[in-house]
């Protein structure tokens, strides 16, 4: 499946709460290898190939003259609601967290917290985004060109609970938070 590490996985999710993945793969990389296992639908598996070919790969060969090695994840699959400022502030207040589900909860998402280069050089969102113009000047260029392969891309420009990572999702809504 076009430079997809996977394995196939049962179908798996809970009606009552509207989570889950019907042909859900395990990928371990897609277009590079990944820090750690991931569950997606092959649809994302597949976006993610073409985001690391047609994107990060030009890029990364473009800024530093080699290629990504791996691709540093914080999460994939993950039965929840959508976070954001809104549900951040009610779960601190000892509310609800309510909300939309996450495209996380259908195995539609994955947010990336650092790129690693072929010579061990890591780039990395949190430490990284506001740093060096060359490693910063990689994230924004991503990023912005993420927006053309993801319905939803959010980064640390668009809220504090993204300053780690960058949000990319398959989902029917589209935000650009760049």
């Amino acid at each position: 499946m076009l430079g997809v590490d996977f394995q196939t996985m049962a179908s798996f999710g809970d009606p009552e709460q509207g989570c889950g993945i019907a042909n859900a793969v395990k990928v371990s990389g897609a277009g590079v290898k990944w820090s750690r296992p991931g569950v997606l639908t092959c649809a994302m598996a597949r976006t993610l190939v073409r985001y690391q070919t047609e994107v990060v790969q030009p890029v990364a060969q473009s800024r530093f003259g080699q290629p990504v090695k791996r691709l540093h994840h914080a999460g994939t699959y993950d039965c929840r609601v959508r976070r954001n400022n809104s549900t951040a502030k009610a779960a601190s207040l000892g509310a609800s967290r309510g909300g939309r589900l996450s495209e996380h909860s259908k195995g539609q998402a994955i947010d990336v917290t650092a790129f690693e280069l072929a010579d061990g050089t890591m780039v990395s969102v949190k430490k990284d985004w506001r740093g060096p113009a060359d490693k910063a000047g990689f994230l924004h260029e991503v990023a912005r060109a993420s927006c053309s392969s993801f319905n939803v891309v959010l980064t640390p420009n668009h809220d504090r609970l993204h300053q780690d990572h960058l949000h990319l999702d398959i989902g029917p809504h589209t935000l650009c938070g760049y």
